[in-house]
C-alpha cells in the first residue's frame, strides 16, 4: 500500500536526507529528495507528491517560506506539509500556523515516532477530504500581532502534533532521567565498593593533592605512618617532582625505628579533581631479608669474610676508582701453609679452626676499609687501598708479627704459617684485575717455596 504514496524530502543536509530516506524506505514508501525549497516548488508542480517533509533551516528558500507556497497555490495546497524543527521557540508554533504548515516533527525524532506521525496524518487527511472549512483570526503571542487564516482542521491537527511532540520529548526526558538515576545509583555503588576496597586495603593507601594536602588515607595509612603522618609524607616525597611508578622509601619514625616501604604513586581523580594516589607497602622485612641474602652470597660462611664472588665485585670498584684518582693499591694473596697436612694428621675441625685463626690474623694486620676475603680453600686475597709500593714491607713485618703473637697464645696443637705474595697497582700505569693477581699469585708461590725476605715479596 506504502508503495503508491510517494513522499517528497526537502533538506540540505545530505546526512540527515539519507538518514531520512532511508527510514521512509524501509517502510515501502516511495522517497525523493532535493535540498532546497526552489527545487522542491519545482519538483512539486511537475510530479505532485502526497506528502512532503521539509527542513525549516536552509538557503535560498526556508521550510515556512516553501509551506506558504505550497498553501497559496490552489492547485498545491491540498498537499499536507510537515516540518522537520527543534521546536526550541514557542513562536515556531504561530510560524507554522501563519503558513498552514499541517505537522510538526522535533528534531531529532524518533524512527518509530516519526513513521507514526506520517501513517496518522494521512489516513487523518483521507477522512477530511470532504471537511474543509476556512477561518481567519487575529492573535497575540510573544508580544506580536499574528494573522492566522488555517483552515480549522489543519490548526487542530498542527496543535495535536505539537502537544504529541511535547508528549514524545516528555517520555524522552522521563526515560533519560530514569536513565540518569540507574546511572547514578550505579555511581554510588560503585564508589561504595571503592571505598570498602580501600578501607579494608591491608596497603596504605592515601590520596594527596599538589599543594601536598592529604585528601584521604585508610586505616591501613593511619598505623603504618602514625599521628604525625603529614609530616611523614612529605619526608618521603618530592613534591616538586612527583615520579609515577615504583620506588622504596625509608619511613623515620620519631622514636628511631624505620620502616622501609615500597611506594606506588600514580595520577586519578578524587571527587572531579586532579589527584595522586599513593600506595606504600610495608617491605620492611622482605629488605632485611634480602640485604642478608646479599650479603650470605659474598660472604664466607666459616670465616666471615669476603667469598671469592664478593671479592672480584668490589675490587672492581676499588680499580675505577683508584684509576680515577691516581691511587695506589696492593693487592697480597696469602697461602697457608701445610693446610692438608693439619685436616690430614688432626681433622678437619682443626683446619677449620686453622683458616679463622688466619682471618683473625688479617683482619689484625690489614685497615679496617681494606677488602680481605677467603677465595678458596686454603687461600686469601687483600686488597689494601691508598698505598705505594714501599708500603709491602711493612705490612709483610705487620703480618708476621701477628702470626707469631698468634702462635704463641693458641693452644691449638699446630702452628699457623703464611706464604704471601704482593703485586702493586700503578695508577700511572694500570693493569687489569686479573693481570694483578695473576702476579700477587705467582709471587706468593715463589715465596711459598723458597721463604724469601720481607722486601722480596713483591718482586
Amino acid at each position: 500500500m506504502n508503495k503508491e504514496i510517494e513522499i517528497l524530502v526537502v533538506e540540505d543536509s545530505l546526512t540527515q536526507a539519507e538518514q531520512l530516506k532511508f527510514i521512509l524506505e524501509k517502510k515501502d514508501y516511495k522517497v525523493k529528495v532535493v535540498n532546497d525549497g526552489l527545487q522542491a516548488l519545482e519538483y512539486i508542480g511537475k510530479s505532485m507528491p502526497d506528502l512532503v517533509i521539509t527542513d525549516i533551516l536552509m538557503q535560498k528558500m526556508d521550510g515556512y517560506e516553501l509551506c506558504q507556497e505550497i498553501k497559496e497555490d490552489d492547485k498545491l495546497k491540498h498537499i499536507p506539509v510537515i516540518l522537520l524543527t527543534s521546536l526550541s521557540d514557542p513562536i515556531d508554533v504561530i510560524k507554522g500556523l501563519k503558513v498552514k504548515a499541517d505537522n510538526f516533527i522535533t528534531k531529532p525524532y524518533n524512527e518509530h515516532f516519526l513513521v507514526s506521525r506520517i501513517q496518522h496524518m494521512l489516513i487523518n487527511i483521507e477522512l477530511r477530504k470532504n471537511r474543509i472549512s476556512e477561518i481567519g483570526i487575529e492573535v497575540f503571542f510573544a508580544g506580536e500581532k499574528h494573522f492566522i487564516n488555517s483552515e480549522r482542521i489543519q490548526i487542530i491537527d498542527l496543535l495535536l502534533s505539537t502537544f504529541d511532540n511535547a508528549v514524545q520529548k516528555t517520555k524522552e526526558l522521563e526515560d533519560t532521567n530514569n536513565e540518569l538515576k540507574k546511572a547514578f545509583e550505579t555511581i554510588g555503588r560503585l564508589e561504595r565498593n571503592y571505598r570498602a576496597i580501600l578501607e579494608s586495603n591491608t596497603d596504605a593507601l592515601l590520596v594527596i593533592n599538589d599543594n601536598k594536602e592529604i585528601l584521604y588515607l585508610n586505616p591501613a595509612a593511619k598505623k603504618l605512618l602514625g599521628k604525625n603522618y603529614e609530616e611523614l609524607i612529605i619526608s618521603i616525597l618530592d613534591f616538586e617532582q612527583i615520579k609515577k611508578g615504583v620506588k622504596e622509601v625509608t619511613i623515620n619514625y620519631e622514636e628511631g625505628n624505620q620502616v622501609i616501604g615500597e611506594m606506588c604513586i600514580s595520577d586519578t581523580d578524587w571527587e572531579g579533581k586532579e589527584a595522586y594516589l599513593l600506595s606504600i607497602r610495608d617491605i620492611t622485612e622482605k629488605v632485611h631479608l634480602r640485604e642478608k641474602l646479599r650479603i650470605q652470597s659474598i660472604t664466607d660462611e666459616l670465616t666471615t669474610l669476603y667469598n671469592r664472588r664478593g671479592f672480584l665485585s668490589l675490587v672492581e670498584h676499588k680499580v675505577n676508582f683508584a684509576k680515577r684518582n691516581k691511587k695506589g693499591m696492593l693487592l697480597f694473596f696469602v697461602d697457608v701453609d701445610d693446610m692438608k697436612c693439619i685436616n690430614d694428621t688432626l681433622s678437619h675441625n682443626h683446619g677449620d679452626c686453622a683458616l679463622v685463626g688466619v682471618s683473625d690474623i688479617l683482619r689484625d694486620t690489614f685497615k679496617e676499609n681494606d677488602v680481605i676475603a677467603r677465595i678458596g680453600g686454603d687461600e686469601f686475597a687483600i686488597l689494601s687501598m691508598d698505598v705505594s709500593e714501599r708500603d709491602v714491607e711493612k705490612f709483610v713485618n705487620k703480618l708476621l708479627n701477628n702470626q707469631k703473637e698468634y702462635n704463641d697464645k693458641s693452644n691449638y696443637p699446630f702452628n699457623i704459617s703464611m706464604s704471601v705474595g704482593a703485586a702493586y697497582f700503578d695508577p700511572e700505569n694500570p693493569m687489569s684485575i686479573g693481570e694483578l693477581m695473576a702476579r700477587a699469585d705467582r709471587l706468593m708461590y715463589k715465596n711459598k717455596n723458597c721463604k724469601g725476605r720481607a722486601e722480596d715479596y713483591n718482586s
